[in-house]
């Protein structure tokens, strides 16, 4: 079994030993919790070539340990908030609270794309805050005491009746200081998703290291003059500001980034977030797409990144997917959907979806969604939500998977026992070959 350390605050060790006995059933983990930036520090040097892997209980010690050693030599990943902890959190505060007025309730600014407009209008929105701190420039462990005044300016503005963080030890603060808030911690299967994705690369290894990367950057809209100005001016800022890892080239309809896939591994985080993304999709009124392709050659990489920018621009919002060398897909980065899975079926994948009149590629999904929830049961609704399908499109799906012998169906009784319950299907994975 691999041994992954995982360093974390003792705040947060109590919250990811929910998922503790689903850790320890795939590795050896072992857990190092730190109390002060120097202490992190220490414990990272002394243990950094004792795991396989280290994974981190945020961005907050990821980022004071890069930021001190340049580069984390082990695969690596850290748990972060994904966009349904942030809807459940809404729904939460709408249920226990019916009159809370959401204009007035202030939130850090997700380090992932969340579509706050998908459930408010732009004049119901919460407020996004905007900390006036250079977080890819200023030391991590310096971060606190700015935060904290940005955080006490903004509940004396009187703009706010609550602040929902992402910072846990800021508690003991705002309760110094009687400021309303509600601590926003990534999910069991949020953090379980990011622990699989870490599994993933440990299993598949390092291949892909002193590969080509190239990646596209476009929209799904035609852009105006002043927008295409905006997009390759916020491009180069988001270089900058992330150490200029890549070069920047300007190609009629979209813009090339050149790097190589160990850097794009690391910015990455394994393959799971796309940094860029996220900080254009921030500062644009358009979405933006990226297509990241890896090879051995520049020319295979540019390929392969087409291919990627093409899954992209399906997408209804802003999204980046990636195209290994192996021709497995990866995306969309920074979201919960996120899956891996092979474009160019084996000869048995091949057949099997003959024999049942289903997609090659939807075989695929399926196998490697239910790898990343850890279980082999499925429901429409589910599948729907992965494949961003419709509900009976999914069921259509899964109905054919059962035809085929793919499948079985059990059923789960509601919880108010009123209505039909509800269609789970069981999927026999070892009938279907994984990329």
């Amino acid at each position: 079994m691999y041994s992954i350390g995982l360093i974390t605050t003792e705040r947060s060790l109590r919250h990811i030993m929910k998922i503790d006995l689903q850790l320890r059933e795939q590795c050896n983990i072992t857990y190092l919790p730190y109390s002060s930036p120097e202490h992190l520090k220490f414990l990272y040097e002394q243990n950094a070539d004792r795991f396989d892997a280290f994974l981190f209980s945020g961005s907050y010690p990821y980022n004071v340990l890069k930021r001190q050693f340049g580069t984390i030599n082990k695969p690596h990943a850290h748990f972060d908030i994904s966009d349904r902890d942030y809807y459940r959190l809404i729904a939460e505060l709408a249920v226990q609270e019916p009159t809370l007025d959401f204009t007035r309730v202030y939130f850090d600014r997700p380090e992932i794309t969340v579509d706050f407009y998908s459930i408010f209008h732009r004049t119901d929105a919460p407020l996004l805050g905007s900390a006036g701190i250079d977080w890819q420039t200023e030391d991590a462990s310096d971060w606190y005491l700015p935060l904290q005044q940005y955080y006490l300016s903004v509940w004396e503005s009187g703009k706010a009746d609550l602040l929902v963080t992402r910072f846990g030890s800021m508690s003991d603060y705002f309760a110094q200081h009687q400021i309303r808030h509600r601590y926003l911690s990534p999910s069991s299967e949020s953090m379980l998703q990011t622990f699989r994705g870490l599994m993933m690369q440990l299993s598949a290894g390092h291949r892909h290291d002193a590969a080509a990367s190239i990646g596209i950057v476009c929209s799904q809209h035609k852009l105006t003059e002043e927008q295409w100005k905006l997009l390759g001016t916020r491009l180069q800022s988001c270089n900058r500001q992330l150490g200029m890892p890549f070069l920047i080239y300007e190609h009629g309809d979209h813009y090339e980034i050149t790097t190589n896939s160990s850097v794009l591994q690391d910015l990455s985080q394994e393959y799971t977030a796309c940094p860029i993304t996220t900080f254009l999709d921030g500062g644009t009124d358009f979405p933006v797409c990226v297509g990241w392709g890896c090879a051995g050659t520049v020319i295979d990489a540019h390929r392969n990144a087409q291919r990627a920018a093409r899954q992209a621009l399906l997408c209804k919002s802003s999204a980046s997917f990636i195209v290994m060398d192996d021709n497995v897909i990866i995306g969309p980065l920074s979201n919960v959907r996120r899956i891996a899975y092979s474009e160019i079926p084996s000869v048995e994948l091949a057949k099997l979806s003959r024999s049942i009149s289903l997609s090659p590629i939807h075989l695929s999904k399926i196998a490697s969604i239910l790898t990343q929830k850890g279980n082999d049961t499925i429901s429409a609704e589910e599948l729907a939500f992965y494949l961003d399908l419709t509900t009976r499109s999914a069921s259509r799906i899964l109905s054919r998977l059962e035809s085929g012998g793919l499948a079985t169906v059990q059923y789960n009784r509601q919880l108010n026992m009123r209505g039909r319950p509800a269609k789970i299907y069981k999927i026999n994975l070892q009938n279907i070959p994984t990329p």
